[in-house]
């Protein structure tokens, strides 16, 4: 409802604005726009590969309409909301959910699954019903984060930084802005870790890693990368997280060996996926025992959910958009070097993650991918202009 209103509300009084803008925005991205084009038609194509089509449907409005809806709007607004407010739209935006997870650590209330609310293995789920859709959401925001603190404390003074967007005059609310700062890198790292998600973890790690590369300390990054591989040497538990030995890791093992399984069962399998909304039904469910495994609406694997829901093209598609956006981000490291790493390094974040989970399929994380595309191709339109 809330986003119906907005597109009515832009539809009536900004469309005719906007037009011109995103045309010209189309014409210069055309291998994006290409991108997009066959993503939202192998989406439609699944809802009628389903057998379950008005529900499919529903799902289709929720994660591929609305959210490319939106970016579109966005880029026809870049001038008005400007990207870098949007970026601290999004870290506002997870307040919300890392206050309640504090408050699920040290109470237990309210978290979605009894096995998680005990007080030695208590994991947080915020108003979701999984620990790893906080990490989902949180992770790419503290990576965010890091780089706000970086540009704020350790960078060149110089104008258009990420932090001036909060503080344009940056002498004025020193003291302010570097409690708020401070405030929400702490709660936000204390939320991913009381989830105990260790593909969060891995994937912000990962993200900070590449962040010290981009902005210049490379020998750092490299003894980062050598604690890591010490790490997961001789500490059991990372040891475990990386080769896979845990239950839930071997869960995942199977699932994706069932997705292969059914993908390359015939040739109409491998083209057209299951259809939206359709992988217990189609996948799983010949292979469901309670006992074993709990049921799950999909593979656990970026590259495997969009195979499945919407086809080797929809697939494809979305592995161009995500290059395409890595792409543009690189260019903004040549304009604005610690913009362009924090994006780079939140792209990263998403897939690192999303290799071992469901980083788009979700009503909130597939807006969230279009407004962070949209905030890297708006700012490199606004800084091409300039």
């Amino acid at each position: 409802m809330a986003f119906g209103a907005l597109f009515i509300i832009w539809i009536i009084r900004y469309l005719k604005i906007d037009r011109s803008k995103i045309s010209i925005f189309i014409k210069k991205h055309i291998w994006l726009s290409v991108f997009i084009a066959i993503f939202l038609i192998s989406s439609v194509i699944s809802v009628f590969v389903s057998d379950m089509v008005l529900k499919s449907l529903g799902q289709w409005r929720a994660y591929f309409l609305e959210p490319a809806l939106l970016f579109i709007i966005l880029i026809g607004r870049r001038d008005e909301i400007k990207p870098k407010e949007l970026s601290w739209a999004l870290i506002f935006s997870s307040l919300s959910i890392t206050i309640y997870s504090i408050f699920q650590k040290y109470t237990g209330l309210g978290i979605a699954t009894a096995e998680w609310t005990n007080e030695a293995t208590r994991r947080v789920t915020a108003f979701y019903t999984s620990p790893n859709a906080v990490g989902l959401y949180l992770g790419p925001v503290f990576v965010l984060l890091c780089g706000l603190v970086y540009t704020r404390f350790f960078a060149k003074k110089g104008p258009g930084r990420i932090v001036d967007v909060l503080d344009p005059q940056f002498q004025k609310n020193n003291t302010n802005l570097n409690w708020l700062l401070g405030i929400l890198i702490i709660i936000t790292a204390a939320a991913i870790y009381f989830t105990k998600s260790q593909g969060a973890w891995i994937a912000v790690a990962t993200g900070l890693v590449i962040f010290i590369y981009f902005i210049g300390y490379k020998k750092l990054a490299g003894w980062l990368v050598v604690a890591g591989v010490v790490a997961i040497l001789f500490v059991p538990s990372m040891r475990s997280a990386v080769t896979f030995q845990k239950k839930s890791d071997q869960n995942r093992l199977t699932l994706w060996t069932y997705s292969w399984n059914y993908l390359k069962a015939s040739p109409q399998n491998f083209v057209f996926g299951t259809g939206i909304r359709q992988f217990f039904r189609k996948i799983q469910k010949p292979y469901y025992n309670d006992q074993e495994m709990e049921r799950l609406i999909y593979p656990h694997n970026i590259f495997l959910n969009f195979w499945t829901e919407t086809g080797l093209f929809g697939m494809l598609s979305f592995i161009g958009i995500l290059g395409a956006a890595f792409w543009t981000a690189w260019k903004i490291k040549y304009k604005d070097k610690i913009f362009g790493a924090c994006m780079i390094t939140v792209l990263i974040t998403v897939l690192v993650h999303g290799l071992v989970d469901v980083p788009y399929f979700k009503n909130d994380l597939a807006m969230y991918f279009w407004i962070l595309t949209a905030v890297i191709f708006g700012y490199h339109e606004n800084f091409r202009q300039s």
